[in-house]
């Protein structure tokens, strides 16, 4: 009769904490509720670096905004430091013509102080517009005149009243120049 009662025990309906127990102990797996722990442990601690690398990248910013303002703040350093030469020699240049008559060597030594600015502009990057002669062109030429000319073809330059400058290959400053037009025909016979 001991027999017959095993049967019925192993006949009596399973739990779900059983059923929890048979699947970890049969498979060696972890059960759905470690799973559970296990993943919400795992959300923290992404959750936990997002916020770490959120902060480390506002910094980031933070401090390349503080750099590049800085560099802003202080790029033009050595340009100025070769200008403040050219305003001495200037200043020198102004003071000498006060006390000399010779007027020839005043001439030279402004002459020598622009050759001066010229060369570190030069040394900059900016070149000056040669358009003399050229052919106008609306993205580096502003047109202050249009003058009707039969020595020249339509739209050549004949007059430069402002030159233009470019910074290494970009326009900084279109020529302001005077225009050539062919002569309107006289509609009258």
């Amino acid at each position: 009769m001991d027999e017959g009662l095993g049967n019925i025990d192993e006949m009596k309906p399973k739990t779900e904490n059983d059923v929890k127990d048979d699947v970890s102990v049969t498979n060696g797996a972890p059960s759905l509720e470690e799973q559970l722990c296990m993943k919400d442990e795992e959300i923290g601690q992404l959750k936990d670096r997002l916020l770490r690398l959120t902060a480390e990248f506002d910094n980031f910013r933070k401090r390349t905004v503080r750099e590049k303002e800085e560099f802003r703040k202080f790029a033009s350093e050595n340009l100025l430091l070769e200008l403040i030469e050219v305003y001495d020699n200037f200043e020198r240049a102004m003071e000498s013509a006060k006390n000399t008559e010779d007027v020839g060597s005043v001439v030279k030594g402004v002459e020598m102080v622009f050759k001066q600015f010229v060369s570190i502009l030069e040394k900059e990057g900016l070149q000056k517009m040669e358009c003399m002669g050229a052919e106008f062109n609306p993205h580096e030429h502003e047109a202050m005149l249009h003058v009707e000319h039969p020595d020249h073809e339509e739209n050549t330059i004949i007059g430069v009243c402002k030159p233009g400058f470019y910074l290494h290959s970009k326009v900084l400053r279109p020529a302001a120049v005077t225009v050539s037009r062919l002569p309107e025909a006289s509609g009258k016979d």
